[in-house]
C-alpha cells in the first residue's frame, strides 16, 4: 500500500483556536508507531518543529529501539521518522513514491466536500500515494486543513460525540482505510423447485 501517516504537532490549535506547537506524548508516539506496524503503512512521520520536543522524541525512539526491550516492543519505531514540518513529510513521501502524495487532512469537524472513508479507501486501492495528517491538541490548524488536497469525514459512532484522542481517531481511521475487507458470504446453490 502507498499510505503514509503524519502525527502533526505543529501547526495545530489549542482549545481557544490559536495556533500552537503541541508537546510530544510518549503514549501517542508509541501507539501510533504500533499502528503503523500493524497495518500496511509505509512510514509514520512525527511532525515536530520544536528542538526541545524533537529531543524528547529522539529519546523515545532510542528507548524503543534499545536491544534490551521486551520482544513485543522491539522494532516499534521501524517505520517511524521525525521531521520538522508537514512539507518535509510531503517531500519525503514524494521522494519515496516517485511523485507527490495526495495530502489528506483529518478533522473532528464536518467540512463541506469531505471525502468518505470509502472514497479514500478506493483511491488507496488504485495505488495513489496518500499522506494522511492527524493533528495533536485540538486538531490541525485551519490553514493546514485548507492547504490539504482533501479532507476526510469525521469519525462518527452514532452518538453525536466525536472528540476522540488522536490515538483513537488514528486507529479507527486507519482500520477503515486499510483493514482487509471481509470475504463475501458463501452462498449455497439454489434448490430446485419440486
Amino acid at each position: 500500500m502507498n499510505v503514509w501517516l503524519a502525527l502533526v504537532h505543529a501547526p495545530v490549535r489549542n482549545r481557544a483556536g490559536e495556533e500552537i506547537a503541541a508537546s510530544v506524548n510518549e503514549y501517542d508516539w508509541f501507539d501510533a508507531s504500533r499502528l503503523a506496524l500493524s497495518y500496511p503503512v509505509r512510514r509514520l512521520f512525527l511532525v515536530q518543529p520544536v528542538a526541545a520536543q524533537q529531543a524528547v522524541a529522539r529519546r523515545l525512539i532510542a528507548h524503543g529501539l534499545a536491544p534490551d526491550r521486551d520482544v513485543e516492543q522491539q522494532g516499534v519505531f521501524d517505520r517511524a521518522a521525525l521531521v520538522d514540518s508537514i512539507e518535509a513529510a510531503v517531500a519525503a513521501v514524494a521522494a519515496e513514491a516517485g511523485r507527490p502524495p495526495l495530502v489528506v487532512a483529518t478533522t473532528a469537524r464536518p467540512t463541506p466536500g469531505a471525502w468518505t472513508h470509502a472514497a479514500l479507501r478506493a483511491r488507496i486501492a488504485a495505488g495513489d500515494p496518500v499522506l494522511v495528517l492527524f493533528g495533536k491538541a485540538w486538531g490541525l490548524a485551519e490553514r493546514v486543513i485548507e492547504a490539504a488536497d482533501a479532507r476526510l469525514e469525521p469519525v462518527e459512532g452514532g452518538t453525536g460525540f466525536n472528540h476522540l484522542s488522536v490515538r483513537s481517531a488514528m486507529a479507527i481511521i486507519v482500520d477503515r482505510l486499510l483493514a482487509p475487507l471481509p470475504a463475501p458470504p458463501l452462498t449455497s446453490p439454489a434448490r430446485s423447485a419440486r
